[in-house]
């Protein structure tokens, strides 16, 4: 009688594929939303506890995840500055009764 090769217990590093995965499909939502004029707010993100070191073989993919993170904060920081701006002239336009005059 002979028995399967015993398996190989799963290495937390396994998980980093799922990982860079989910942050991509945030990242393509995040970018969909800002290019349909839609200002979303930049979510948080933090590895899983245990997740263990980025496999160096996945830090390539990793690092441009990370260049397109980047230019989404820099796009939706530029867009709050944008909505700031536009507040304040509201605001001042109301203080001087000119808000909604046409």
């Amino acid at each position: 009688m002979t028995s399967a090769a015993p398996q190989p217990a799963p290495r937390l590093a396994d998980g980093w594929p799922d990982v860079l995965d989910q942050l991509e499909r945030g990242v393509v939502t995040l970018q969909a939303a800002l290019d349909a004029g839609e200002l979303a707010p930049m979510p948080t993100w933090a590895p899983p506890a245990g997740l263990g070191p980025l496999p160096e073989a996945l830090r390539p993919r990793a690092e441009r995840l990370a260049v397109r993170i980047t230019g989404l904060q820099r796009r939706v920081h530029g867009q709050l500055g944008s909505v700031r701006a536009e507040l304040g002239d509201v605001a001042q336009r109301r203080r001087a009764g000119t808000a909604y005059a046409s």
